[in-house]
């Protein structure tokens, strides 16, 4: 019931106002911050392997944070890759560049978690291909 609620409170922010969307790639450097940010979190961070979406920047959108998705394949605890999983969070921008990223949710253990972050993440327009 929350997860519901949550997600309505997500679709109704990010469609609000005109429906169109500009996005632009990470830079090198972009994609460090969020790397180094998010590795903290892993078991080995230095395996990890990464897919990297656009930006995107919704007209709704606060100016200095934007929600960001990327994805990440990770090893667990016992050595092996656990497959790429969408990773929902928001970067935080100082005159249009990524200064800073804040994790908040997917890739855990429980798969509904990592169904939600999915479901974040397409409400704000990222979308990943399976492979």
């Amino acid at each position: 019931m929350i997860r519901s609620k949550v997600v309505v409170v997500t679709v109704a922010t990010a469609t609000a106002g005109p429906s169109y969307a500009q996005d632009r790639p990470l830079t090198d450097i972009e994609k460090k911050i969020v790397a180094s940010t998010y590795a903290e979190r892993l078991r080995d961070p230095l395996s990890a392997q990464f897919r990297w979406h656009n930006l995107i920047r919704l007209p709704s959108a606060r100016s200095h944070e934007l929600i960001y998705c990327f994805q990440v394949n990770a090893k667990n605890s016992y050595g092996s890759y656990i497959g790429f999983k969408t990773i929902f969070g928001t970067v935080t921008q100082r005159n249009g560049a990524i200064v800073g990223y804040r994790y908040k949710l997917g890739a855990e253990s429980n798969p509904i978690m990592s169904d939600t972050a999915n479901e974040f993440c397409e409400v704000a327009g990222y979308k990943f291909s399976a492979s």
